[in-house]
């Protein structure tokens, strides 16, 4: 009896117990499942290069890490991105079968822009799927900004017209500025520094403005030459990009004096002296003979 009432209690015991850790085990699947949150972590998103010109291709790199403490299965990760740009070789969704805890996982997708895109910063928005060790499912979806379009501006001068010409040392200089370049120039100004070699007589500072892609725009210098050579007109350039970024440029352009003939200026300033002459002519002329009419006058009356 005494032996039966002992097997009967532990027993009793192992019931107990076995019941004790089946909800045991509950309670922890049930905290599991309450606590089961957000738990792929977003860690970065990139892209490289740092900025894409229009037509250009690059890569988004997208880094995730599971911050659970069990495995995450079947992944997909989604980016959804605006119409400047497009997936190349590569579509918008990307799979990981399996993420341990603690894991940290990369995954790229080659875009190119738009060859019509205009500079400036992008949105995007991110979806990331997710399945936690009881098979819940979890879905995270977040923006981002790091998307970039731009190209770096170029520009470059010539000297579109002068005034100044061998035998004639002071007048306008005309310069022209080109951008062609696929980047927007804003706010360029253009200052004409001091030389030894030429005295500015007008302001030596000239706001442009805006200076769009395939765009050009002039200013015009007065200058007084010290030599018939060729002179090198120093200038100073500041712009801002599309991004507002600034930039500072040190320029130097030959100014190559020509003879009048050489400017195409010869035969209209001939022409102009010659009828000058003639002018002065007929007028000298109408006035000898008034003045010898009138002296013969006077001596026939003597």
């Amino acid at each position: 009896m005494k032996k039966e009432m002992k097997i009967l209690g532990l027993l009793s015991i192992l019931v107990l117990f076995l019941v004790i850790a089946q909800v045991s085990a509950l309670d922890d699947d049930r905290e599991r499942r309450i606590n089961f949150g957000h738990v792929m972590i977003i860690e970065k998103i990139e892209m490289s290069p740092e900025y894409i010109a229009p037509g250009e291709s690059g890569i988004i790199t997208v880094t995730l890490r599971n911050n659970a403490n069990e495995e995450l299965t079947d992944v997909r990760v989604q980016l959804d991105l605006p119409e400047e740009l497009k997936f190349l070789n590569s579509v918008s969704k990307s799979k990981v079968g399996k993420i341990y805890s603690g894991e940290i996982v990369d995954l790229t997708f080659d875009v190119i822009s738009t060859p019509d895109a205009n500079e400036g910063m992008y949105n995007s928005t991110i979806t990331v799927d997710y399945v936690n060790h009881i098979g819940d499912e979890r879905q995270d979806s977040d923006g981002f900004g790091v998307l970039v379009i731009k190209s770096e501006p170029k520009i470059f001068a010539k000297i579109d017209s002068s005034e100044i010409y061998k035998g004639s040392d002071t007048g306008e200089v005309t310069i022209t500025f080109v951008n062609n370049h696929l980047a927007n120039l804003k706010f360029l100004t253009v200052e004409l520094l001091d030389s030894e070699e030429y005295k500015i007589i007008s302001a030596n500072k000239e706001y442009v403005g805006d200076l769009d892609s395939d765009d050009f725009e002039s200013v015009d210098f007065r200058l007084k030459i010290d030599n018939e050579k060729m002179i090198p007109l120093k200038l100073k350039l500041s712009y801002m990009d599309a991004l507002n970024k600034e930039y500072s440029e040190d320029m130097v352009i030959d100014f190559n004096v020509m003879s009048a003939s050489e400017l195409g200026v010869s035969s209209n300033g001939t022409s102009r002296s010659i009828f000058g002459v003639i002018i002065l002519g007929i007028v000298g002329y109408y006035f000898y003979k008034r003045y010898k009419k009138k002296k013969k006058k006077e001596s026939k009356y003597k």
